[in-house]
């Protein structure tokens, strides 16, 4: 038996031990894991893909502000994030208003002043809004116009009905809101997609939006 191995040696053969992997085994075996590693990574980017879609349907919408009635809050052309699921109405939360008249037949924003029960009063001589006789604190009104709230609208003292909510734009004087009656008037709930959570675009304006 050594004979043979030194023949075979000598004739350039190798001997190869009992139980070694073929030739090319390793090989074979470093390109199998190499694929296992890519489809367990397409997996997890399909499971992740698959959420984001679902996120964005089910609990969360895209919106492009148009015109200028909520600024200096938002601007013209800003891409909001507004959130939708299980969305319960409260004052001061900036909302996205589907409702569609004669007046108005895009999606608006707008902030709402009050709620169902809440009985809004409009002091246009003096630039106030009253809520169930307390004053509003209203800091994200445009102050740039000598009078921030011209008296345009037709409502003065409302009481908002259960499941129905009184909104305004920021920029009162360049704003269609809850302030005219036929225009748009008081808004039922059902009509609001969801509340705007964050301005992601453009860069330079960036912010989240809380509660006023």
């Amino acid at each position: 038996m050594a004979d043979e191995e030194k023949q075979s040696l000598s004739d350039g053969g190798s001997v190869v031990p009992e139980g070694a992997p073929p030739e090319g085994g390793a090989q074979e075996q470093k390109k199998t894991t190499w694929q296992q590693d890519v489809y367990s990574e397409l997996k997890i980017l399909t499971v992740v893909l698959a959420v984001v879609i679902i996120l964005f349907h089910f609990m969360t919408q895209l919106i492009v502000v148009v015109g200028s009635s909520m600024y200096p809050t938002l601007h013209d052309g800003d891409l909001l994030l507004a959130w939708r699921l299980n969305y319960e109405p409260q004052a001061g939360d900036v909302v996205i208003i589907h409702k569609e008249t004669e007046a108005i037949q895009e999606t608006i924003v707008k902030r709402i002043i009050a709620t169902g029960g809440q009985t809004v009063e409009i002091d246009y001589a003096e630039n106030r809004v009253y809520v169930d006789g307390v004053l509003l604190v209203e800091n994200y009104l445009n102050q740039e116009d000598e009078d921030i709230m011209e008296e345009k609208g037709d409502v003065t003292t409302v009481v908002v009905p259960e499941g129905s909510v009184f909104v305004m734009g920021d920029n009162r004087n360049h704003s269609t809101d809850s302030r005219f009656t036929q225009a748009l008037g008081l808004v039922d709930e059902g009509y609001i997609i969801g509340k705007a959570v964050c301005v992601f675009f453009p860069f330079d304006h960036i912010q989240w939006l809380g509660t006023e």
